[in-house]
């Protein structure tokens, strides 16, 4: 059929017709399903993970394992770092104490020098209760000295001595009613 085939009429309404029509936005989909249900196309494949239920809680088991890790070994370090500050602040506690130790014993050396230097002009009572003071505070300085170190056999010997002394200066502290107690 050619265009000289046609009536006027024929002709008029053909050229009234739209040249263009709009299929609607489900043609596509109308079309793809009832090809499908024929069997003439398949499935589209899918690109990409599939994720399935057990590979969800693999990945899931993954990473609670890779975030515990990652907790143990922040509190490992933490720990270790912590430790080598405390064994730090230890050492320099060390040191300061060894420095107060040093300091303390030559101002207690000074006293006992000075004691030595007033003994000679001042009264034998002040001078004994100064003794007295100073050997009770040599009895404890070993003491601790053997709480320090037990096995010191020098330190022994010290602490010994003392309460040597202590014993026989125990019968003339008794018959000395004056005598003045000094309390620190």
């Amino acid at each position: 059929m050619h265009d000289d085939d046609l009536t006027p009429e024929e002709r008029a309404a053909f050229v009234a017709l739209p040249r263009e029509r709009d299929p609607g936005e489900m043609l596509e989909e109308r079309t793809v399903r009832a090809l499908r249900a024929r069997g003439l196309i398949g499935r589209p494949e899918r690109h990409g993970i599939v994720l399935s239920p057990a590979w969800l809680t693999a990945v899931a088991a993954a990473l609670v394992a890779v975030f515990t890790f990652g907790f143990a070994l922040g509190q490992w370090l933490e720990v270790r770092e912590t430790s080598k500050t405390l064994v730090e602040l230890r050492r320099q506690d060390a040191a300061q104490a060894a420095a107060v130790v040093q300091q303390t014993g030559s101002a207690y050396l000074a006293a006992l020098s000075a004691l030595t230097q007033a003994s000679r002009s001042s009264n034998a009572r002040d001078v004994a209760q100064g003794r007295e003071v100073a050997s009770t505070i040599l009895h404890a300085a070993a003491n601790e000295m053997v709480r320090l170190s037990p096995e010191d056999p020098l330190t022994l010997q010290i602490l010994r001595g003392l309460e040597r002394a202590a014993g026989r200066d125990s019968v003339t502290r008794r018959t000395d009613a004056t005598r003045q107690v000094a309390w620190f």
